[in-house]
């Protein structure tokens, strides 16, 4: 259920390599985070600063949804996740408003009494509340700082309700969520779900196989043996008698005597389980990793599985009876079914898939590519993106384009594209070379170049039907190349790697800067003034085209992925867990921005103002607002120390193609549609 990849993403050695960071970018789960980390870790802000950035993809936002309940008309439910999401939808999940949080913490666990209100929990102890259908949320004292992953309330007794989180930490409440006390479980386990079947039996689960119960309303809590010590999840009553609990390694726990012991449910899958909820004592759902959704109609005795298109990580699910229901999890993903589980559709719009790179010809024409050979393109700013197939499903790293027909991309394996159809269309060309080629940047219609692993650097002449290896003299990785006119040029890479040039690449030369660390990107503003950054906070300048850098000093310590230039002074950097800096005097000082995000943020672009895009992980895309909330960040008294850091195509028919292919199928979960109108209806009497 928890996004603990999103946490670490930034210790990876290269946000190139989205391959191997693929295999686990995408193993989010809730219980990994508090099971695996530390309170510190989780990413969340005292206070909720104005929004800067915008969300243009996915929609309504790309944040990891960790809850999503409905009221019982089916029609008024919330979703909420990382910093601080809330969603509301009126009409069942066809469209969703955001709604503000008064903190910025993640919110975790989820409990809608009706469709005016409910109460969420979260990272901090907190614990919000609204009565007026999310238009206000109100921040209760808890008195703990632990973090709170489930709340639930007695279903004869709304008042009544409880709330559990890290650390053994149990909450009550008995005046429908209002205030909170704190009750003694004798556990340091961190609990990942709480149940109760009344006022008085519940119980609750978490790490290492722990597994509770009371049988006075959580004054006291007695351990129960379970089978294995793998964690558990998620726990739900269907009777008094009746609950079943599931975790990791594909665990199914069945009780008969309130919770006294505990059996467990023997199926042919060992997926992680991260959710289980019972529309009765029969009918029952649970999720787990890739796309699974478990189906039981004999009380949680038998399972049948159903896998989701795409294999999301599906954190939560609810149903409101044995056929409609919804299910939520990484980047802001929303499911909807109403066959009983059976065929899951999207409410939410946009691609998943990881962009490694956004570039924006002017403020109104921009490209993105990314995982599976996916490019999008905006004509709108940024307001609505269409998929531009490629033919191909290598990992693409960076795109460029010099007018508004002339455009390439290069990838994993060698791959470079071309576009001479404004992205419409994509042919290959051939690179002459097998390792991965992570930078692009052409000049001229005509001549560009492309860097890469183990030190590859290439050339062409001729827009791309040819190219040609130049000597580099390195072995490096080399992230990311630049140049102010044919001949001079910048690559950066891996160990604090800067090479130059000053005859169009026919020689290049090694500069040393003194920095070890990872450089991921490079930007100049002019022949003289550029910028790069890489790994650790590293930030450098020149002011003579690279000949010389300079550390830029801040406070923060966070990989930096990508840096873009509008003027001499005006630069903007983004990098892991969502931070965006920027300086407005050279790199003096750099502002902090508040994104409203904490995926990683791979590729920025920026043209000045508002005209600034980042993009990076699940999809994320983001277009600056107006209004920009800033925090300055310190410049440490003493100098930096520097330390070290961390490592064929399929041809299209092109020729008589001009316009935009139709995309019958573009490999995503079927999008939902709501009802016909007629159906909206109350029945005539």
């Amino acid at each position: 259920m928890f996004d603990l990849d999103s946490i670490f993403a930034g210790l990876r050695a290269s946000r190139r390599c989205l391959a191997r960071r693929a295999r686990a970018a995408h193993s989010y789960t809730l219980v990994a985070l508090f099971f695996l980390c530390a309170a510190f870790l989780i990413h969340a802000h005292a206070q909720t600063p104005a929004r800067a950035w915008l969300w243009q993809n996915p929609l309504p936002q790309g944040n990891a949804l960790y809850s999503v309940r409905f009221s019982a008309d089916k029609l008024h439910g919330w979703a909420i996740g990382d910093d601080g999401a809330i969603l509301h939808t009126n009409d069942g999940g066809f469209e969703w408003e955001t709604q503000s949080s008064p903190v910025g913490v993640t919110l975790y666990g989820l409990f809608v009494k009706d469709k005016t209100h409910a109460v969420a929990v979260g990272a901090r102890g907190v614990v919000l509340t609204t009565n007026d259908g999310g238009a206000r949320w109100l921040q209760r004292q808890t008195g703990i700082r632990d973090h709170l992953y489930s709340v639930t309330f007695a279903p004869d007794d709304p008042t009544r309700g409880w709330a559990a989180g890290t650390y053994g930490t149990i909450l009550i409440t008995t005046d429908g969520g209002l205030t909170w006390s704190k009750k003694q479980t004798n556990v340091n386990a961190h609990l990942a779900s709480v149940s109760f079947a009344n006022a008085k039996t519940g119980a609750t689960v978490g790490a290492s196989g722990t597994l509770l119960v009371t049988n006075d309303g959580g004054l006291t809590w007695q351990r129960r043996a379970v089978p294995n010590q793998f964690p558990l999840t998620s726990v739900m009553f269907l009777t008094a008698k009746r609950a079943v609990a599931v975790g990791y390694g594909g665990t199914i726990l069945r009780t008969e005597d309130g919770g006294e012991t505990w059996m467990p449910v023997n199926y042919a899958l060992r997926t992680d389980l991260y959710a289980v909820y019972f529309a009765n004592e029969r009918r029952g759902w649970a999720t787990g990793d890739a796309g699974v959704v478990l189906l039981t109609g004999d009380g949680g005795t038998t399972w049948l599985p159903v896998n989701v298109r795409t294999r999301p990580r599906l954190a939560t699910i609810f149903f409101t009876d044995e056929e409609t229901g919804w299910a939520a999890g990484n980047d802001g993903l929303v499911l909807r079914t109403d066959d009983g589980g059976f065929q899951w559709r999207r409410l939410t719009e946009g691609g998943r898939d990881d962009l490694a790179d956004i570039f924006f010809l002017d403020n109104s024409r921009g490209w993105a590519c990314g995982a599976r050979g996916r490019i999008l393109y905006t004509s709108s700013g940024g307001k609505r993106w269409t998929v531009r197939p490629t033919g191909i499903t290598a990992r693409l790293n960076s795109i460029t384009f010099v007018d508004d027909a002339n455009g390439w991309t290069v990838g994993e394996a060698g791959t470079i594209l071309r576009s001479t159809t404004g992205g419409i269309v994509w042919t290959p060309q051939r690179s002459g070379v097998t390792d991965d080629l992570f930078g692009v940047y052409f000049v001229s219609a005509m001549r560009g170049w492309a860097v890469g692993a183990r030190g590859n650097i290439l050339r062409t002449d001729d827009g791309g039907e040819t190219w040609h290896s130049q000597i580099s003299n390195s072995i490096a990785w080399l992230e990311a190349v630049r140049f102010t006119d044919d001949k001079h040029g910048v690559a950066v890479g891996s160990r604090g790697t800067i090479l130059r040039t000053e005859d169009g690449g026919e020689t290049w030369k090694y500069v040393e800067s003194n920095v070890k660390e990872w450089l991921y990107s490079v930007a100049f503003a002019d022949a003289l003034r550029g910028y790069a950054v890489g790994s650790r906070g590293t930030i450098l300048r020149t002011d003579d085209g690279g000949k010389t850098w300079k550390p830029q000093e801040t406070s923060v310590i966070a990989n930096f992925f990508a840096v873009s230039a509008a003027s001499r002074d005006d630069a903007l950097i983004s990098g892991d867990q969502g931070r965006v800096l920027r300086t407005r005097n050279g790199g003096l000082s750099w502002d902090l921005q508040a994104t409203g995000t904490s995926a990683s943020l791979f590729s920025v672009a920026y043209r000045g103002g508002s005209d600034a895009w980042v993009a990076g992980r699940g999809g994320a895309i983001l277009r600056r607002g107006r209004d920009i909330a800033t925090i300055r960040i310190p410049i440490p008294k003493t100098a930096p120390t520097l330390r070290a850091a961390p490592p064929t195509l399929q041809p299209q028919n092109t020729s008589q193609q001009t316009s935009a292919p139709i995309i019958l199928d573009d490999g995503d979960i079927p999008r939902a549609a709501p009802p016909p109108l007629a159906d909206k209806r109350p029945p005539q009497l």
